[in-house]
């Protein structure tokens, strides 16, 4: 996706620093200005500063006051973010960095506006020329601010004085001198050449003039020199040449999905629509087309991976293998191309009950989360209450908002500002929430999927602009998010009994409780039934361990395992455990094993086993065809019973007599 922003001055909104091209930086003292005063008030007189209003108010809480104490006075009483500068070019007409007006594309503090020095606010009215790749803007305001245009010149030589203006660090316009040093063909395509300055450049001055030392226009300020004490500012020119009909969009770029997909494209953005328009409708076109971008550089990446792509390419160790995680993981390519499903290793916290609040972060892509209500009963209204999902996951998330020196821990964004629904690939159904920040025109977005204990999901954060982007992504990402799904036995009961919230796959399965007996659980693949096992409640905790397969070629996302524990927490449960036939590839001990479920022998001899402390038991067996009937390519199921409490030897004779009766293979 494009990275159309660039930094802006202090107190900005957050958001912005997440789209920098290039960042300004290295304020030094303004130096004397050769122009004369009346020159220099004619400049000051036609430079303003671009601002975005404050929100009024917020949903966002804390966990103490806010030190507001601490912001500078000016910053924390302003009533609106500064974000860049803007000059007059003709009446009537202004000009700015590109990146700056994009700042203000879907904020949700309104329309970008522009101020002079005396504090008079004017919202911009319609947009005029509009250049992506060169960063220009040409505008018009609502009112009529007092200001004369600043002459232009579109030649410049090299070590010539020039004089940069802007509204440096978001205090006021700034004028700072030095010298033209060199022009550098834009690194793109070179078809046209930066102009590189020396004058001292800081966050802010992004849209400012450029000056010569008679005070004529020749660039607008744009961007620092990475590494050194170089500025870049465009040619005056080229804005002056800009197209009047048409906004254009373009940009080249890698793209590829970082730690999920061993692959990337070259991008190309290209784009157009007409002009002028509103701002507002600027706005829409502009999100309207990097969206559209998005989804086909996605598409071209797929395309280009079509041989790799799971289940394709390296994947059978994951379509031979049982995954066993209590938290999400993400089917993912290795380095090697290898499909793998793997885990993040997190952090708990624990919640009043039994209830527990997860997360971890992805290589700064984005973090799982999982939260898990208390399991003795089922409520619905924890499913419709987007407040108090994300209130949970903050108890284990610190998202401090840095006010001054001091982080100050959010407790709470509120509800979230919109929700949405959608089915994945495999029929699971998601809920999209987004939460407004508040102090940042920033969006959090939680790509939230309902299980029987609460939620497991996706979270990311991004600029207001790109709400749109960063919620197709996540969608993207959902595909490869791998969960097993577990509960208690009366969590399991109201969530099969909504279809709202439950997966596709559990449409055709079928559970029978009977209290203090047995649970009798059926899907097309398998049957399973505790009764005579273990004594089933309420309070039970069943967990379906997910699994990917190919059923006629196709894939399919179905049950491997299921585990049924007596009490939660403790380790007398039953299990029966889906195994495919590994690859021929597959590791040597992967391969033994399967051999070994086969023919029944070493851990899968039937005979009861128990540790050496003798407190815990077990019975291992397996269902399926042995090595002498079939063709040894249907799945296997290993089946287990482990309990904490003392049993004789025929005791433990007779229950492996029963889990051979309590499952049946409908494969």
């Amino acid at each position: 996706m494009p990275n159309p922003h660039r930094p802006h001055a202090r107190g900005a909104p957050a958001a912005a620093a997440l789209l920098l091209l290039l960042a300004l930086a290295g304020a030094a003292p303004a130096a004397p200005s050769p122009l004369t005063p009346e020159l220099q008030k004619q400049v000051r007189a036609a430079t303003f500063e671009v601002v975005l209003k404050k929100p009024e108010h917020e949903t966002v809480t804390y966990e103490k006051p806010l030190p507001l104490e601490l912001i500078p006075f000016q910053e924390r009483n302003d009533k609106y973010w500064s974000i860049g500068t803007a000059f007059s070019i003709a009446p009537g007409t202004f000009v700015t960095a590109g990146h700056v007006m994009l700042a203000g594309i879907g904020s949700q503090f309104g329309v970008p506006a522009i101020r002079d020095g005396e504090g008079k606010v004017y919202p911009v009215d319609r947009v005029l020329k509009f250049s992506l790749h060169e960063d220009f803007v040409v505008f018009s305001v609502q009112g009529t601010p007092p200001a004369v245009p600043l002459p232009t010149r579109t030649t410049a030589a090299i070590d010539e004085p020039v004089l940069a203006v802007g509204n440096a660090l978001g205090e006021g316009v700034v004028i700072r001198d030095g010298l033209m040093t060199s022009m550098t063909p834009e690194a793109q395509d070179g078809k046209w050449k930066w102009l590189r300055f020396s004058a001292a450049a800081s966050p802010g001055n992004s849209g400012g003039p450029l000056l010569d030392a008679q005070g004529n226009v020749i660039g607008v300020v744009a961007a620092k020199s990475p590494g050194e004490n170089l500025n870049y500012a465009l040619p005056i020119e080229l804005v002056l040449k800009g197209s009047e009909q048409r906004a254009v969009l373009e940009r080249r770029e890698s793209f590829g999905m970082p730690k999920l997909l061993e692959g990337t494209i070259v991008a190309e953005f290209k784009d157009s629509f007409p002009l002028p328009l509103p701002f507002a409708e600027f706005s829409q076109r502009v999100q309207a087309a990097i969206l559209r971008y998005s989804r086909e550089q996605q598409a071209r990446l797929t395309a280009s991976l079509a041989d790799t792509l799971f289940p394709k390419g390296r994947s059978a160790t994951v379509l031979a293998n049982l995954y066993s995680s209590e938290d999400p993981a993400m089917l993912a390519q290795a380095e090697d191309g290898t499909w793998e499903v793997q885990g993040c290793p997190g952090e708990a916290t624990d919640l009043p009950g039994d209830g527990r609040v997860w997360h971890c972060g992805h290589q700064g892509q984005f973090t799982f989360f999982r939260v898990q209500y208390p399991g003795n009963a089922f409520e619905e209204r924890h499913y419709r209450d987007s407040k108090e999902m994300f209130d949970l996951v903050l108890k284990n998330i610190n998202l401090p908002r840095a006010v001054g020196p001091q982080p100050v821990r959010i407790t709470s964004l509120g509800p979230a500002v919109r929700e949405s629904a959608f089915r994945d690939r495999f029929g699971r159904q998601w809920q999209l929430r987004v939460y407004s920040l508040g102090y940042f025109d920033a969006y959090l977005h939680a790509l939230a999927l309902p299980t029987p204990d609460g939620y497991v999901g996706l979270l990311s954060f991004g600029p207001s602009g790109l709400e749109a982007v960063r919620a197709e992504s996540l969608k993207f990402v959902a595909d490869y998010l791998y969960l097993s799904y577990t509960g208690s036995i009366a969590q399991w009961q109201g969530f099969l009994a909504r279809p709202e919230l439950r997966p596709a796959v559990f449409e055709g399965m079928h559970f029978k409780f009977d209290p203090g007996k047995g649970l009798r659980l059926e899907s097309p693949r398998l049957q399973l039934d505790s009764t005579g096992i273990l004594a089933v409640t309420p309070q039970s905790v069943l967990t379906l361990e997910m699994t990917y397969l190919l059923d006629k070629g196709s894939l399919a996302w179905d049950v491997g395992g299921v585990v049924l524990h007596e009490e939660r927490g403790r380790n007398t449960f039953m299990a029966a455990y889906r195994q495919a036939k590994p690859a021929e590839d597959a590791s040597r001990e992967r391969r033994d094993r399967w051999d070994h479920m086969l023919r029944r022998d070493a851990d899968f001899n039937g005979r009861p086993g128990h540790d050496d402390a003798l407190k815990a038991f077990w019975v291992r067996t397996v269902a399926g065809p042995d090595g002498l009937a079939g063709d040894g390519t249907r799945p296997l199921y290993e089946l287990v019973y482990n309990t904490e409490h003392s049993l004789l030897p025929r005791d433990l004779e007779d229950m492996r007599a029963r889990l051979g009766k309590s499952f049946r293979d409908l494969e």
